[in-house]
């Protein structure tokens, strides 16, 4: 399977949808979770896979936002007493 569901709508469209479960199972496999071992999960093992995904994106957002404010306006140089 591709993760992809494939259905036809009321209308007769094709319409494509995504797997969640597909999409938590490829976030974690470089870390050596496989695919099979995610949909053998509980719904509540795969809800603190969820969690811990969404924190590691909300920190790696803030690192990045502080980046870009330091790299805009880097902190000014205290003199120590020098002129």
């Amino acid at each position: 399977m591709d993760g992809i569901i494939r259905r036809r709508g009321q209308n007769g469209k094709k319409l494509i949808e995504r797997d969640p479960i597909a999409d938590l199972a490829a976030s974690y496999a470089p870390f050596g979770i496989l695919p099979q071992q995610v949909r053998d999960m509980s719904a509540g093992d795969r809800f603190i896979l969820r969690a811990g995904r969404s924190r590691f994106f909300e920190i790696l957002m803030r690192c990045i936002q502080a980046g870009i404010v330091y790299a805009l306006d880097p902190p000014k140089e205290e003199q120590n007493g020098e002129e």
